[in-house]
């Protein structure tokens, strides 16, 4: 299963109103900002460079992101949109280096300290990682929690750490029940411990809140198979054909390959 961590930003949100300017790179000049706060001109800005970013357009986004930081040198958002560029682009030296720096001035920064964690996850620094996870997740008036704990259930599970793993994850579900992604998770790392019984709970709670994808049908499937249940398994199988013909998971059956 495909696990993406979660990056985190206050600030980026659909904006209401109209953009107070739009900067065109190439251009001779710029359209000059209305008489806005910095911190309202900032957050348009970081919304622009993400815009671009998503289109692969990487140097308007840079320079967005950096008048964002020009607008509001003390705004975290700025710098953590600066730091993602980074990563983007490849450039983790210094994707580090502005991590460090926004820790440093906003140590107490939830949203900083989630987003830092995923960096070093990915870069397979998991204790630093959980280091940073855990510190998200006890500050005050924190509402994401539920995130940070997935985060750093997937980075555990990613250094082979599983009972930390099942830990975090079955945290980030109390936090928030509807979290069906995790429930997947946690059936197949049940099914990974040869617990079959214990995924098969996993994946009927699954199906009270969500509807059948190629994972879940291909999770039942193994837990049928792991359980015994040779016709129930087949069952599953012929689903996948009918409802996701073109899904790995429906090939991998036909192919005898489970």
């Amino acid at each position: 299963m495909k696990r993406h961590l979660l990056l985190l930003w206050a600030a980026i949100i659909s904006l209401p109103g109209c953009v107070t300017e739009t900067t065109i790179i190439g251009k001779n000049s710029e359209r000059q900002e209305n008489s806005i706060d910095g911190a309202s001109a900032a957050k348009t800005r970081i919304e622009l460079g993400m815009g671009y970013l998503n289109k692969g357009q990487m140097a308007p986004a840079k320079y967005n992101f950096e008048k964002a930081i020009e607008m509001a040198p003390n705004n975290a958002d700025a710098y953590l949109a600066m730091a993602y560029y980074y990563q983007s682009v490849g450039d983790n030296a210094s994707a580090q280096k502005t991590y460090e720096q926004l820790v440093s001035s906003h140590s107490n920064n939830p949203d900083v300290l989630n987003n830092y964690g995923t960096f070093l996850c990915r870069n397979s620094n998991y204790s630093e990682a959980d280091e940073m996870f855990r510190r998200a997740v006890v500050q005050p008036r924190y509402l994401r929690m539920d995130d940070s704990y997935e985060n750093a259930g997937i980075c555990a599970r990613q250094a082979g750490q599983k009972e930390k793993a099942l830990e975090y994850y079955r945290l980030a579900l109390g936090y928030n029940p509807n979290k069906v992604r995790l429930m997947l998770e946690l059936a197949e790392m049940a099914l990974d411990a040869h617990k079959p019984d214990e995924a098969q709970r996993w994946l009927t709670t699954y199906r009270q809140k969500a509807n059948e994808t190629p994972q879940s049908l291909w999770l039942s499937l193994r837990t049928a198979q792991e359980q015994g249940h040779i016709a129930d398994m087949h069952v599953f199988g012929q689903s996948l054909i009918q409802q996701f013909p073109s899904s790995t998971q429906a090939k991998r059956y036909q192919n005898n390959d489970y």
